[in-house]
């Protein structure tokens, strides 16, 4: 698919998070929080606090669990977060922090510990960063030296320097007060004041609700979600609320080939999270704004027209850009990309082994990760993680190339914003991608998200440099103006170049759902799929496959009868499924034959929550499919693949990767669906 998003963090911005100390009754005490999503209440917070020491000083204990339940495109994705603070009670600073993060199976833990002016980050290897004096260090429910600054009336606005254990990193936030409230919360009257905050690092704009007295969260309202101080009957009210409208925004154009768009206009009103937008980040090479940026709000019209490089003037290759200090942060690891991880260093230099020159080495990278690693949510995350599951979505195919590329001494970054997408009727989805330093040519854009592994279409909207985990696009409104796809003097003639080349194949074939027609589009041989949409294709390969533009993940084949004439259409569908570790299996026996071993277990399905298995039944080898069959399998004598006639007209195949040790990683799983030609219109 052509899109989506940095969703690796949405479970931290649920949480809005500020700072710093804890209002006590007694010894300890239990906090529940709603987090409420277009009026559905998709998660919950369960916050503890007690009374502790630590070395004979007394200090507070904060344990904040976060549950959600969001659907996006189709897919649920439960969030499980477990955050604790170790607090000093005397300066309310936090001097311990962990965080165990499993979203969507997709899992990450941290540890930050505060020495002197720094904190120590442990997550793999061990960063420090320094905090500047007066730096706000956060937590997640409790800001009471908020509540003490602005306890006196007179005190209007305050610019603060805040550490994000989010993201690593020191935020710029300006709290403004808007007055003060009553509230009654969980039966209690709390004197709140009422404040906005506008994160000038993340572009996050949020009001709070916090206790006069002690500094407590009592409820927050963004344009992302609400959160509110509740009862503990909130954990029986948690049911999925729908993402899609914050990540996507529909047009009503359909463009069938958006790989092929040359030029887009488009008009746009959207308050992105996650970065903080400036007209310089808007006007770069191949793209102009017209319009205003006033707090992250962004109003006006986007002119984008991008001429692809060719490669002329690239640096040598190795190269070396040491000497440039504005490089250095794009050639460095960061905590997303793990650049200097062994594996991913190895793995890049073997990519670009004889490489011609910088830009070579950077295709080759880009063709690695587009056509290794598949499209998962919420994916991989983080770069070394993307690498080893093979999975991931734009954001985790991004983080790869970037750290493929600084491992070589590329320069590269990723980038934010948003594509155009022919689903949903046309629509622009969340989606980043990345910018490759290439010397006096500059920062070229490609996506190995989407087979653009050597430029980025005129439908990719840059916003900025992708910073935050907690990044999304959030659009209010978008229209397109203008487009054009494809040009050149030779267009016309080509068209009917390629409509006498593809005629052979024109016409209707019956597939599973209903009729299919094989039709010229746009220079191309394409299939028009009922209730979805025309989808073009490459031309054959030498294996005769023409695969989808759209997607390596799928393609057609045709058969001939004796005389030549085509008489079927073979759909294949592929979708690889790594394995989940032998631990997690419970099909892995003694008895099974030595051969057999390697493939037999259980394999997770992409953007599913369930599984296949593989298992030796007769003899052989068998796939056992969830909720219906188990499926015998025979071996192909040439190729190797294990093949299941499932029905007449559908057939499974399946072919394994193996790893160190002659064990699968992975499986390929292809439906292959035989669609007959009808030889006449009136045929049903």
């Amino acid at each position: 698919m052509r899109f989506l998003t940095t969703i690796l963090s949405l479970g931290l911005l649920l949480l809005t998070p500020l700072t710093s100390q804890q209002e006590q009754t007694g010894d300890s005490r239990d906090l529940y929080y709603a987090i409420e999503q277009n009026d559905v209440i998709c998660g919950y917070a369960h916050v503890f606090v007690k009374q502790a020491e630590f070395n004979g000083r007394p200090i507070i204990q904060l344990i904040d669990s976060v549950w959600t339940q969001l659907r996006l495109m189709g897919k649920t994705i439960d969030g499980r977060f477990r955050f604790e603070y170790h607090i000093d009670a005397g300066t309310g600073r936090y001097f311990y922090h962990s965080s165990d993060i499993d979203h969507g199976g997709m899992t990450m833990s941290a540890t930050m510990l505060v020495v002197g002016d720094s904190v120590r980050i442990v997550s793999g290897d061990t960063t420090a960063v320094y905090l500047p004096p007066g730096t706000v260090l956060q937590n997640t429910r409790v800001h009471r030296y908020l509540a003490d600054d602005f306890a006196a009336d007179d005190l209007n606005e305050k610019t603060y320097q805040v550490f994000s254990e989010a993201d690593g990193m020191l935020n710029t936030v300006t709290y403004t007060r808007l007055g003060r409230e009553m509230l009654e919360m969980v039966g209690k009257p709390y004197e709140a004041l009422k404040l906005r905050m506008l994160n000038q690092t993340t572009g996050i704009d949020a009001e709070m609700w916090i206790d006069a007295e002690s500094g407590l969260l009592l409820k927050a309202h963004s344009a992302i979600r609400d959160i509110y101080l509740t009862g503990s009957g909130v954990v029986k009210k948690v049911k999925a609320a729908n993402l899609d409208e914050k990540i996507f925004a529909r047009v009503g154009v359909v463009i069938p080939n958006p790989w092929a768009i040359s030029y887009m206009k488009v008009k746009a009103r959207l308050k992105p999270a996650g970065m903080w937008i400036t007209p310089e980040s808007l006007n770069v090479p191949g793209q102009k704004f017209d319009g205003t940026v006033e707090e992250n709000l962004v109003q006006g019209v986007f002119d984008v027209k991008r001429d692809r490089y060719d490669g002329s003037g690239a640096p040598p290759f190795p190269c070396d850009f040491s000497g440039d200090t504005a490089l250095k942060p794009y050639l460095e690891p960061g905590d997303m990309i793990e650049s200097e991880a062994p594996m991913l260093v190895e793995k890049a230099a073997e990519i670009t082994a004889g490489a011609a020159d910088a830009w070579d080495a950077a295709i080759r990278l880009s063709r690695w990760v587009n056509d290794e690693i598949d499209y998962d949510l919420p994916g991989g995350g983080t770069a070394l993680n993307t690498f080893k599951t093979r999975l991931g979505e734009c954001g985790s195919h991004a983080n790869l190339l970037a750290a493929f590329c600084r491992a070589v001494g590329i320069p590269c970054r990723t980038v934010f914003g948003c594509m155009y997408v022919p689903s949903q009727g046309g629509a622009f989805g969340q989606h980043a991608w990345n910018e490759i330093y290439m010397g006096k040519a500059g920062w070229i854009p490609v996506d190995a998200t989407v087979e653009e592994i050597d430029y980025a279409d005129c439908a990719h909207i840059r916003l900025g440099e992708w910073k935050s985990k907690a990044a999304m696009f959030n659009p209010d409104t978008m229209e397109i103006l203008d487009y054009r796809v494809g040009e050149g003097p030779y267009a016309d003639a080509q068209r009917r170049l390629s409509e006498e080349i593809y005629k052979p194949y024109v016409g209707q074939y019956r597939g599973q759902q209903g009729t299919l027609t094989v039709l010229v589009q746009n220079g191309s041989l394409a299939v028009d799929i009922p209730g979805q949409m025309v989808f073009e294709l490459k031309d054959p390969n030498e294996h005769g496959d023409w695969f989808f533009k759209l997607t390596n993940q799928a393609s057609v084949s045709f058969e001939t009868d004796s005389s030549g004439q085509i008489v079927t259409m073979v759909i294949d569908q592929r979708q690889r499924l790594p394995r989940k570790s032998e631990g997690d299996s419970s099909v892995i026996h003694a008895d099974i034959p030595h051969e057999y071993r390697a493939c037999v277990g259980a394999y997770t399905i992409p953007m599913r929550n369930a599984l296949y298995a593989i298992v030796y039944q007769d003899s052989g080898l068998a796939l056992d499919i969830p909720n219906d069959r188990v499926l015998p399998l025979q071996q192909e004598v040439e190729g190797g693949r294990w093949m299941g006639d499932y029905s007449p007209r559908i057939r499974l195949a399946i072919s394994f990767e193996t790893e160190a040790g002659d064990v699968a990683s992975s499986m390929t799983l292809s439906q292959l669906v035989r669609c007959p030609r009808i030889t006449s219109p009136d045929e049903n």
